[in-house]
Parts: structure tokens; C-alpha cells; sequence
């Protein structure tokens, strides 16, 4: 406990040097508005208009410090309201108390806000003329921070800019580029509407908009695979069963009752799912006891049943957040990506003092093999992710060409009527226009969704309901650019555009 309060002592000092002016409080209004760019409200136009402020402040600002403040101010507004869901978990749902609830939450906003302080600085120490800085530099800086912050220290890939403008004509760049590139395209037109600001360039700024946008729509007219076999009938189980009883010893039986009960209605389906640890239990326990003729059943007539569960021995050290199928016990998926601080404590010497203040049903869990391929189920190969997993669109790459379709399970239980969920779908859109497949996605409250190749949602069931979604996902074959090459065509891009615009700040000094 000492070394936490130690270490927030460090951090507010650090924060009060910096001292907010109109400029910064404008910068965290910018941040703050710009959330109503996602899911629910989707007014994507905001994200445009907000990113231009903070571009005009950048170029306005006087020194590379001021705009790393900038940055700060903008992000704790940004992240501060669209990262908002993770106070609920932590204090409702975790049994952590108010003050280190609240503090535990700041200083998760304050993490990610810290990756725009650095993009702020750089941005403002790097530009050049207003034309390189708007359509080059500032950009390529907002992008190559949003890489980090999805990769550094396991990565959290949270409100990328691209996920905003999904069901646009920049939906054709990201089977090329993935979100990143759509992230980019984003950025450049905020910088072009902060150059038609700052110097009515209306000639210049009008061409690079309608460039982009432009060559985004004819992008969507390409079709990078095509539809194999006929669909696939699946059931996808939205059990609702509330977060604050999903784990406690009395409700294990009900709760099993309630998905077998949905399950027989259903068993004329292919495929049917549950959610992320609907069996809030060992597999091993279950297995011998409340679901044994249950499974019997599901192997003597060989359904394929996938279910979200504990696996591993209660005795053993190798504990993993699972996807089994109960008509083949044999196949098994382990969660590979797990999430800090929730699934595992990484640097455990430090942060052991945090896990203690956490009351968290298995949060210690094993990594799955990272070599983990496809499942047979049925007459398919099935890519499989759990939850957080879904906001990788590079690791579930390299379950292609092999992955027909895939089946991603959630329990946004834990967020449950906060922002989160929202987010986590436009996630799985987004992922399904990258990678060129379908995605069936069954959660315990919802949402539960099947998505299709376009990113749109084909079938549904309204969320905090219990519910069975029944219907057709179809299989596909063939590789979008991003699948097959992942981050190459984006890094080339904005290396590219960094050589210019940096080249270009050079001569120009010169001259």
C-alpha cells in the first residue's frame, strides 16, 4: 500500500507543474467531446472537428512543453470520459473501496493520456511549415502513438480514432492498412479542416479530403475473399446471468441450468455457444458433477457445444480462461492474451500490493499457447478469441487463411450499462472488416452479434436480456492485405510520410 501512495504522491507532483491556461482547458473539452465520436452515439463528424482543435493548439503552441501539455489535457478529457467503464468494475464488481476505486481509475486514464503528452511533444518539436505539420507530421505522430499505446506493456488498443469512422467510406482502407490506416485518414482530414482554419487554404484542404474519402469508396468496391460452403446455423446463448451472483457458490447450479435449458431448444443448431466463463467453475469440477450427463449427452450425439469455462487442474499451478467443446473435450482453446491487472498481475513484486485490494474470482490465470491454430468444428476451421482479445486484429491474423469464420466470446457483465460494451462491438466490426470474416460474438449481457464481412451486424438480440441468438454465419476463404501482412503496409506508409514531411522541414530550413 505504501508503495502505491508513494507512487501517486510522484505522480501529482509531477502533474502540478502543470499549470492549465484557456488553452489547456479548451484541449481537455476537445477530449472529452470527442467520446460522443463512438458507440452509442457514433457522431463520427466530432472526432474530425476535435482532432483539428487539438491540431490547431499543437500549431499554435509556443514550445514543445506547451505542447505536450496539450496533449495531457486533451487525453485525461478523452480518456477520462471514454475509459469511464473501468471505475464500475473496479468498484462495484472488484470490492475495491471508493478512494482507491477512484484513484486506481485516474490513474488509468492518466496512463493512456500520458501517450498523447509524448505525441504532443514530439508533434510541436518536430513541425515545420503549418502544410507539413497538418497533412504529414502531426498525423503520422497521432498514429505511431496509437501503435504504442496498443502494444506497449501487453497493449490497450482503446478509442482508436479509425473505430469512429466505421460505416464510412474509410471502411475500404482497412483491409488494406487495418485500423491504423483508417486511424491515418482520419487525422490527415482533421488536419486538412485545421490548414482550411489557420490559412483558407479551401483549394488544398477540399482536395485532400475528398482524395481520401474518395479513394476509400472505391476501395470498398474490391472483394479481397469470397464465401465457401454454404452457412453455418449457430446458437449463441446470452445467458444474463447478473455479474454480482456469476461467481458465487449458490448460483453455479442455476446459472448451469439456465444455459442446458437454452441448449436443448436449440440442438438442432451446427454450432452453439456460450459466453466467457458461463461455467464459473473448473471444467474438472463440472465435468463430475453438474454438467456430467449433460456432456455425456453432447458427446453420444456429437454436438458441437462450445462453452466458456475454467480449465486447468484446482490443484495445479496452469489455470486458463477456456473455450471447450463439450460433444470433444479434446478441443480446447486458452485465452492467449490476457488482461493486466484483471487476469494477471504482471512485475508481480510491485503491483502485488494492488492485487491484494482486488476481490476477483481467478485472477491469476495461464497464457494459452501463442501457437494456437483453428478448431474443427463441424466441417469448418474455427478462429477462437475470448473478450479482450478481439481488440487485436494482428494476432487474430495469424489464425489466417486457415479460420473460415470466427466465434469471439465476452462477459461484459463487468461493464455492464457503461460505455464499454458499445466499444467492445464497434472492436468486433472493425475486426471483421479487417480480416475478411465473419464473427459470431455470445456474451452474457450482451451484446451478442453476428457480424459480417462489411462490418455490419447481421443478426442480433437486445442486450440485458436472456436470450438465444440463432443464425447463419457464413465461412470464407482468401486473405485481405492486412490478414496477410498486418502492420507492414501502415508502418511503409507512415515511414514514408516521415521521411517527406521531415526532409521537407530540413530544406526548408535551408532556404
Amino acid at each position: 500500500m505504501n508503495k502505491l501512495t508513494r507512487a501517486w504522491q510522484a505522480i501529482t507532483s509531477g502533474l502540478a507543474r502543470f499549470k492549465p491556461n484557456k488553452s489547456h482547458w479548451l484541449a481537455l473539452l476537445l477530449g472529452a467531446v470527442s467520446v460522443s465520436a463512438f458507440a452509442p452515439l457514433a457522431i463520427a463528424p466530432v472526432m474530425l472537428l476535435t482532432l483539428a482543435g487539438l491540431f490547431v493548439l499543437w500549431q499554435k503552441s509556443p514550445t514543445a512543453k506547451d505542447g505536450a501539455k496539450l496533449g495531457l489535457y486533451f487525453g485525461l478529457g478523452f480518456f477520462g470520459v471514454g475509459l469511464s467503464w473501468l471505475f464500475k468494475s473496479i468498484y462495484v464488481y472488484s470490492g475495491v473501496v471508493l478512494p482507491i476505486a477512484v484513484l486506481l481509475t485516474l490513474s488509468w486514464v492518466l496512463y493512456h493520456a500520458l501517450f498523447l503528452t509524448a505525441a504532443g511533444y514530439f508533434a510541436v518539436k518536430l513541425r515545420g511549415s503549418r502544410t507539413l505539420a497538418m497533412l504529414g507530421l502531426f498525423p503520422v505522430v497521432w498514429v505511431l502513438f496509437e501503435l504504442l499505446r496498443g502494444t506497449l506493456f501487453g497493449g490497450y488498443p482503446f478509442l482508436l480514432i479509425g473505430v469512429s469512422h466505421l460505416h464510412s467510406w474509410l471502411d475500404g482502407y482497412a483491409p488494406i492498412f487495418g485500423v491504423w490506416g483508417v486511424s491515418w485518414v482520419v487525422a490527415v482530414s482533421a488536419g486538412a479542416l485545421a490548414l482550411l482554419y489557420l490559412k483558407r487554404s479551401w483549394v488544398l484542404s477540399s482536395l485532400v479530403i475528398c482524395l481520401l474519402w474518395s479513394s476509400g469508396g472505391l476501395l470498398q468496391q474490391i472483394q479481397w475473399v469470397s464465401p465457401v460452403a454454404k452457412p453455418v446455423d449457430i446458437a449463441l446463448v446470452q445467458g444474463n446471468v447478473p455479474q454480482q451472483l456469476k461467481w458465487t457458490t449458490q448460483a453455479l447450479v442455476p446459472s448451469l441450468e439456465r444455459y442446458t435449458q437454452l441448449t436443448k431448444a436449440n440442438l438442432d443448431a451446427d454450432v452453439i455457444v456460450w459466453p466467457e466463463t458461463a461455467v464459473a467453475n473448473y471444467l474438472a469440477v463440472v465435468e463430475k458433477g453438474a454438467l456430467q450427463t449433460f456432456i455425456r449427452d453432447a458427446q453420444l450425439f456429437k454436438k458441437d457445444i462450445l462453452v466458456g469455462v475454467v480449465d486447468g487442474d484446482p490443484n495445479g499451478d496452469a489455470v486458463y480462461n477456456a473455450l471447450v467443446n463439450l460433444g470433444n473435450l479434446e478441443q480446447r482453446y486458452h485465452k492467449r492474451h490476457l488482461v493486466p491487472f484483471s487476469e494477471y498481475f504482471p512485475f508481480d513484486a510491485f503491483f502485488a500490493p494492488i492485487a491484494k485490494l482486488f476481490d476477483i474470482p481467478f485472477s491469476f490465470f495461464s497464457h494459452g499457447d501463442a501457437s494456437q491454430m483453428p478448431l474443427q468444428i463441424g466441417n469448418h476451421q474455427v478462429g477462437l478469441s475470448i473478450c479482450f482479445e478481439m481488440a487485436f486484429g494482428e494476432e487474430l491474423a495469424r489464425q489466417l487463411p486457415v479460420a473460415e469464420y470466427f466465434i469471439t466470446v465476452s462477459n461484459d457483465g463487468w461493464f455492464a450499462h457503461t460505455l464499454e460494451p458499445h466499444q467492445q462491438l464497434q472492436d468486433v466490426q472493425m475486426r471483421a472488416l479487417e480480416l475478411g470474416r465473419e464473427i459470431a460474438r455470445a456474451t452474457n449481457t450482451g451484446f451478442t452479434v453476428i457480424v459480417g464481412v462489411d462490418g455490419q451486424i447481421k443478426a442480433q438480440v437486445a442486450p440485458y436480456q436472456l436470450a438465444v441468438l440463432r443464425g447463419e454465419i457464413q465461412p470464407y476463404q482468401g486473405l485481405t492485405p492486412y490478414a496477410q501482412w498486418q502492420w507492414l503496409p501502415i508502418l511503409l506508409l507512415i515511414g514514408l510520410i516521415l521521411l517527406f514531411t521531415l526532409g521537407g522541414r530540413l530544406l526548408l530550413r535551408r532556404h
